[in-house]
């Protein structure tokens, strides 16, 4: 039986949700496009090879896994909810993609039949209950020596507006995730490696008051945490 966030994660996607997402060009904020060159970075500084093969945990509408196959790639998509995967395939179907999609709950994540070279997990653990058995997950996913990057929203996000009005409006769970505790449960996990990073702002517009609000989000993040800022963790299974 599903946690009751869960379910209600599932029916808030509807047939007017995935109609409507579909019409889009793109359907995703140009954060996201900021957010990406912090993956593809990442992803070049632990030097994972072309044609490596990616578990995108999570995967939301597919844009992930659509973007680690256009970087070369050998991606599979995961996520719980059976509409973003329906999505998903569409967008992939669209682009003429080799990704793959399926349905699997991050709680409970068995081991692959060929083990994975990384795995991606992007704004994902947040929604889940269980951070260390999601993380315990990933790690089955990956042969000895292979990359977890890890791309999560900071404890902050659990009193943010956005947070309070998706949990009461959708019924859907927010939490916020503070870097220590991910890495001790990375560490518990058998991630013997942890690599910090640190991605850019979103594009602004005015050259005072908003580049004066980015660089004090950038000089907080680097610090301690910062609105609209991410933890980016790389990890290495031992």
């Amino acid at each position: 039986m599903l946690e009751t966030h869960k379910l209600a994660e599932i029916e808030s996607r509807s047939e007017a949700f995935i109609s409507a997402e579909a019409s889009k060009p793109f359907g995703w904020d140009s954060a996201l496009f900021v957010e990406w060159a912090t993956v593809a970075e990442m992803l070049q500084a632990v030097a994972l090879p072309r044609g490596a093969r990616i578990a995108d945990l999570g995967c939301g509408s597919g844009w992930t896994t659509l973007f680690l196959v256009e970087a070369g790639f050998d991606a599979v998509g995961l996520d719980l909810v059976p509409a973003n995967i329906e999505l998903a395939r569409e967008r992939g179907a669209r682009w003429g993609s080799s990704a793959r999609f399926e349905v699997a709950d991050l709680e409970a994540l068995e081991p692959p039949a060929e083990p994975f070279d990384g795995v991606l997990l992007f704004e994902a653990l947040h929604h889940c209950e269980r951070q260390d058995a999601v993380l315990a997950g990933a790690a089955r996913q990956l042969r000895p020596g292979g990359w977890l990057l890890l791309g999560e929203l900071t404890w902050l996000h659990r009193i943010s507006p956005r947070a309070r009005r998706a949990r009461r409006e959708l019924g859907w769970l927010e939490r916020g995730i503070a870097l220590r505790g991910l890495r001790r449960d990375l560490r518990a996990a058998g991630f013997a490696e942890q690599r910090r990073f640190f991605g850019p702002t979103r594009p602004y517009e005015g050259r005072i008051g908003a580049f004066a609000w980015q660089l004090a989000r950038l000089l907080a993040a680097n610090v301690a945490v910062a609105p609209q800022a991410h933890l980016w963790l790389a990890a290495r299974r031992g």
